[in-house]
């Protein structure tokens, strides 16, 4: 990561808290600390208008990718105090683990402690062309992972042996093998299911479940996929850091009753693309969505993972499930520069999860695909 786009980065946040008198911005949690130094430590970064210091606990032998920076080894957040000169400071509370925050909060307990989690959420948001670049980049990676992988596939295999053989293509690619998450859903290069098996919900708010492993909440199992079966694969492409979110259908022969759903779910996204801009509040996102499954009268259906749940889609960057949710209630104004990934699916009693998900940049026009895939229904050769 380049040193101009940590700088821009910084420089975004500070004019964000500029209307505090003297503000500093105390950074700790490790993807933010990637997100503004290039590197990943256990520490902090201190941003003042005194400069930036970072706090390096753990590698010790790390070194931020920052001009103008003053390093410094950090053996106790009480080594922390000595450096913040103001009485108020931001803190990224929201992102930290409660007990990692009450610790700081009785370490700063001289201090008027405010937490800047908004702020930072607003500056990861908005995606910088170099950040583009790495989703772009990461669309790649899936797709090329994608063809390899789908001459593989035969009847009769379990979804788990047809998960292995698309993750090992993304894998020797340079996918890490673990999709991160903002809200502890477990993750790792995503789901196939087939059949009526996408219906076992999951204790997380996702498009699909899937019965899974025991132990482990959701995505393959050990089922084998028939002929006529709707298989459905939700998985991550990667690429510095940065996700993008996919979801594309196939099947052995043709599946019944499957048509329409596709039909409405690929409408979906040609209205959203057509009709989302900056200015938007992100709930719109989710009425046009529903006006038009209406249409198809297949409301019933839709985005029913074990009960209604009313959204159709989420941010995506450093992890796969940023804000904005484009959920009823959300009342989040859309931005040029978001990135978001849509994925209206229908969940069928007997059927399954159809539907599709792609990953968008967000241009003053509207809303442009990262996710590059073709949206065709896949027909896989059974021999």
């Amino acid at each position: 990561m380049n040193k101009e786009e940590l700088a821009r980065r910084i420089k975004t946040l500070k004019e964000l808290i500029s209307k505090e008198p003297s503000p500093s911005f105390l950074i700790l949690n490790p993807i933010n600390l990637f997100y503004f130094t290039g590197a990943f430590f256990r520490g902090a970064l201190l941003i003042s208008d005194e400069g930036l210091k970072v706090f390096i606990k753990r590698p010790a032998n790390v070194l931020p990718n920052l001009s103008g920076v003053q390093v410094i080894q950090l053996k106790s957040l009480k080594d922390l105090l000595s450096h913040l000169n103001k009485v108020k400071v931001y803190v990224d509370l929201n992102f930290l683990p409660f007990s990692e925050a009450q610790r700081l909060l009785k370490v700063l307990s001289g201090y008027e402690v405010l937490d800047g989690s908004g702020f930072i959420w607003e500056v990861r948001c908005i995606k910088s062309e170099f950040e583009v670049s790495c989703l772009k980049r990461a669309s790649r990676m899936l797709s090329e992972a994608i063809r390899e992988w789908l001459p593989l596939l035969k009847p009769g295999m379990q979804e788990i042996v047809a998960s292995a053989l698309l993750e090992e293509k993304l894998r020797m690619k340079g996918h890490p093998g673990y999709t991160r998450s903002t809200l502890g859903f477990e993750l790792t290069f995503g789901y196939l299911i087939s059949g009526s098996e996408g219906l076992y919900a999951t204790p997380f708010y996702t498009g699909e479940g899937g019965r899974g492993v025991e132990g482990f909440p959701g995505g393959a199992s050990f089922k084998e996929i028939k002929e006529g079966e709707a298989v459905l694969f939700d998985f991550s492409g990667f690429s510095q850091g940065y996700y993008v979110d996919q979801s594309r259908m196939a099947s052995f022969g043709k599946v019944k009753r499957a048509r329409d759903f596709y039909r409405a779910s690929l409408q979906v996204l040609k209205t959203l693309e057509e009709k989302v801009r900056p200015g938007m509040l992100a709930e719109e996102v989710w009425y046009i969505a529903v006006s038009v499954v209406e249409k198809f009268g297949l409301r019933e259906y839709f985005m029913h993972h074990g009960e209604p749940m009313k959204f159709v889609g989420h941010g995506v960057g450093l992890q796969i499930d940023e804000p904005p949710a484009l959920a009823e209630g959300q009342k989040t104004p859309l931005r040029a520069g978001m990135v978001l990934a849509i994925e209206p699916k229908f969940h069928v009693p007997e059927l399954g999860v159809v539907g599709l998900e792609d990953t968008f940049y967000l241009t003053p026009k509207g809303l442009k695909r990262i996710t590059t895939f073709s949206r065709e229904w896949i027909f896989l050769k059974s021999s």
